[in-house]
C-alpha cells in the first residue's frame, strides 16, 4: 500500500492506494486548491472519501471534486456524518453557494452518490487483510455535535491558538506539563470527527483526524490497553495538525510507537501547529526502546513550519532524546 499525506496548507488529505490492485480511497479533502493542484495529479478515481468531519480544512475539496463527479472523477461512495443543518462553505462556481446553503449532504443526494455514516465500533473492510476500524466518534457525539450545530453560523471555524514559541521551554519541562485540551462539548466539532486504526496485514497505523482525546483514550482502555499493555501502532497520524490540546498524557501512557505523522505546513495566525510541547510530551514520555529513534514525519520542510513558529527541538534536544525530522510525502507497506 502506498499512502500520500497531499501537501494540504494546514488541511488534511491522505490518498491510500493499494499497489497489487486498483482499490484506492481518499481520507479528507483539505482545501479547494488541494484538489485542483495536487489530488487531480495523483488520480481521477477512488473506490471511497471518508470525510472525517466538517471543519474547512478538511472538507472544502471535496466541493470541486464533486463538481467533476461522474464525468472527470469517479466514486463509489462517501463515508459522512453530516448533520442536515450543515451549510456548505461558499465556492466561487456552479449550483454550490453559502446563498443558496446547499448541505454536502443535499450534493451528495443530487449527484446520487451513496453515502453512510461511520461510528465507533464500525468497520470499512477492504480485502481479507486490510481494514479499517473505527474508533471515534461515538453515537453521543455526533448526536450531540448534530444538535449544536443548529444554534452556530456555518463558517464557523474552532482554532486553536498556539503561540510563536520566541521563549524556549526546556524539554523536561514541557514533557511535565498537564493536559490542555477542551472538554467534548466545548469542542463538539473536533468530538465529532472520524477516526480509525488502518489494519494492514500484521501492521497497525492509527488516523486520528482530530478526533478528541478521550474518546480515543475511552476506547482504548475498552479493548484492553492499559498502562501495562499498551497498543502499539506502526504510525500515528496525529490529530489537528499536531496541537497541543489535543493530545492527552493518558493516550501517551496507553501507546508504543516510534513514527508520528504531522499534516501542516505550519498553519495560520492564531492557529498554528505542530506544538513544541507536543513534541516534547512524545519524545520524554512515549515507551520505546532504549536505542529507538523517535521519527516526526512532516508534509511540508520542516524549516518552513520552524520559521513560521519557533524551534520545535534544537539540535542538542534532537540528539540527547533520538529525534529525528523527516520530510515525508508518501508512506510504503509491505
Amino acid at each position: 500500500m502506498k499512502i500520500t499525506i497531499l501537501p494540504a496548507r494546514y488541511g488534511d488529505s491522505i490518498l491510500f492506494e493499494l499497489e497489487n490492485n486498483d482499490k484506492k480511497f481518499l481520507v479528507d479533502c483539505g482545501f479547494k486548491q488541494t484538489y485542483s493542484r495536487e489530488l487531480k495529479k495523483l488520480t481521477s478515481e477512488v473506490d471511497f472519501i471518508i470525510l472525517t468531519h466538517v471543519d474547512e480544512d478538511h472538507i472544502n475539496g471535496v466541493f470541486p471534486l464533486l463538481e467533476d463527479y461522474p464525468k472527470k472523477f469517479s466514486l463509489e461512495k462517501v463515508y459522512i456524518n453530516t448533520p442536515e443543518s450543515y451549510a456548505a462553505p461558499a465556492t466561487n462556481s456552479g449550483e454550490i453557494s453559502i446563498r443558496q446553503a446547499i448541505t454536502i449532504e443535499q450534493l451528495l443526494l443530487d449527484k446520487s452518490i451513496p453515502y453512510h455514516s461511520l461510528l465507533q465500533g464500525d468497520r470499512v473492510i477492504i480485502q481479507d487483510d486490510i481494514w479499517l476500524e473505527i474508533i471515534s466518534p461515538t453515537s453521543e457525539d455526533v448526536n450531540y455535535f448534530n444538535s449544536m450545530y443548529r444554534t452556530v453560523k456555518a463558517d464557523w471555524i474552532a482554532e486553536t491558538e498556539i503561540s510563536i514559541n520566541e521563549k524556549i521551554e526546556n524539554m523536561e519541562t514541557l514533557s511535565q506539563k498537564k493536559d490542555s485540551f477542551k472538554t467534548k462539548k466545548a469542542d463538539f466539532v473536533n468530538a465529532a470527527s472520524i477516526a480509525f486504526i488502518l489494519k494492514f496485514k500484521n501492521k497497525k497505523l492509527l488516523f486520528l483526524g482530530d478526533a478528541h482525546p478521550e474518546t480515543i483514550t475511552e476506547y482504548l482502555k475498552k479493548e484492553g490497553y492499559s498502562t501495562q499493555n499498551k497498543y502499539v501502532f506502526d504510525y500515528i497520524k496525529l490529530s489537528h495538525h499536531g496541537s497541543i490540546t489535543s493530545i492527552s498524557n493518558e493516550f501517551i501512557s496507553l501507546i508504543t510507537c516510534n513514527k508520528f505523522i504531522f499534516s501542516t505546513n505550519g498553519g495560520k495566525s492564531k492557529s498554528r501547529h505542530p506544538s513544541r510541547e507536543l513534541i516534547a510530551k512524545l519524545a520524554l514520555n512515549i515507551e520505546r526502546a532504549e536505542a529507538e529513534t523517535l521519527t516526526f514525519l512532516f508534509n511540508y520542510p520542516v524549516e518552513e513550519i520552524t520559521n513560521r513558529n519557533g524551534v520545535l527541538a534544537t539540535q542538542e534536544e534532537m540528539a540527547l532524546y533520538r529525534i529525528e525530522f523527516e520530510n515525508c510525502l508518501e508512506i510504503h507497506l509491505q
